[in-house]
């Protein structure tokens, strides 16, 4: 290697993580360089040993003056405190400890130079250190059991249910939060393996193959109902398919909430009857929509986490259907035929 070379090879080395002070009006920069310095990455759950240097930082008039470093904000004098420390006269910023990033993903500091008398010879300097994610929380699913039913001969396409599951770690910067969905078994395999269908990214579950029959799958047919719902999504004008909706009745002892039902809404937002003919009594119901779960499936939040409709029947055999109509901010019911 030239000699030439090896000077300037040196000097690249001796520019590398090093911080120096920006004159009034610029923003943190490197050494010699014009360039505003982005966020230190500090990665988590790092094993050291600590404490463990991240960047050094550098005062122009330490050339003048003997110069010594201080920092202040969150991590060093505010909690968390003494995550973060600065060797007082080399300044060399360093990390006391591992990190979390799904406990804390930033830290705001400031680095300050003062001459030996105590007078600042620099402007406080701002420094972010973003703390960059590992892959070490697994997806945790929203229930422990996810309910769904399906009419007898049901076409593929046909909407079951929605899952949902939600990881800790960073979806946004890396793919580590990503929740994919598939299938791993289906419990029986009858009428064939492979019946159903999950979409990797929503976690709607839906039907694959024709052929549903009651007696393979185990399931009853309920026959014609005398209770059903149907449920509009009005921000799009479309039914609300994967929707959770729950059935409960007012009853003794102590007046409680019985629950009778579980079923989600197919393609066309509707669901099985929730009661057969014949199965009704004369009482007070309820029925538990789920909307949380259901615009937090489509990327939106609600005002509303659930809607609740309370209502009389009054005629046993009088055939009852509750449409819903919902947007993230509103719903309306009514009693429809």
């Amino acid at each position: 290697m030239a000699p030439g070379s090896f000077t300037l090879l040196l000097l690249l080395l001796l520019l590398l993580d090093v911080l120096t002070f920006p004159g009034h009006g610029h923003g943190l920069q490197r050494h010699k360089r014009d360039w505003i310095i982005p966020p230190i990455y500090c990665p988590e759950n790092e094993r050291g040993p600590f404490p463990k240097k991240l960047v050094q930082i550098k005062s122009n008039k330490d050339k003048e003056t003997k110069v010594f470093y201080s920092i202040t904000g969150q991590g060093a004098d505010t909690i968390p405190v003494g995550v973060f420390i600065i060797e007082r006269e080399t300044g060399w910023l360093e990390v006391t400890k591992p990190l979390d990033r799904e406990e804390k993903d930033k830290y705001q500091l400031f680095s300050h130079a003062v001459s030996a008398n105590g007078q600042p010879v620099e402007d406080p300097m701002e420094i972010i250190i973003t703390v960059t994610d590992q892959n070490d929380n697994r997806p945790v699913f929203t229930q422990a059991v996810f309910h769904g039913s399906v009419q007898e001969g049901a076409e593929p396409g046909t909407s079951v249910l929605r899952v949902l599951a939600t990881d800790a770690d960073d979806a946004v910067n890396s793919s580590n939060g990503v929740v994919s969905y598939s299938i791993l078994s289906q419990v029986p395999d009858k009428p064939q393996p492979g019946m159903f269908t999950i979409n990797s990214r929503s976690g709607l579950l839906s039907v694959a193959l024709p052929g549903l029959v009651a007696e393979a799958d185990g399931m009853s047919e309920v026959g014609k109902g005398t209770l059903t719902t149907h449920v509009l999504n009005t921000a799009t004008g479309l039914p609300a398919a994967g929707l959770g909706v729950r059935l409960a009745q007012l009853q003794e002892p102590g007046l409680q909430w019985m629950e009778l039902a579980h079923r989600h809404t197919d393609a066309d937002g509707r669901c099985q009857p929730f009661l057969a003919q014949g199965q009704a009594k004369a009482g007070t119901y309820k029925l538990h929509f789920e909307t949380a779960e259901y615009w937090q499936g489509l990327g939106h939040t609600s005002f509303y986490p659930f809607v609740e409709v309370v209502f009389i029947i009054t005629d046993p055999a009088q055939k009852l259907h509750v449409p819903l109509l919902i947007s993230p901010y509103s719903y309306t019911t009514y009693r429809g035929s």
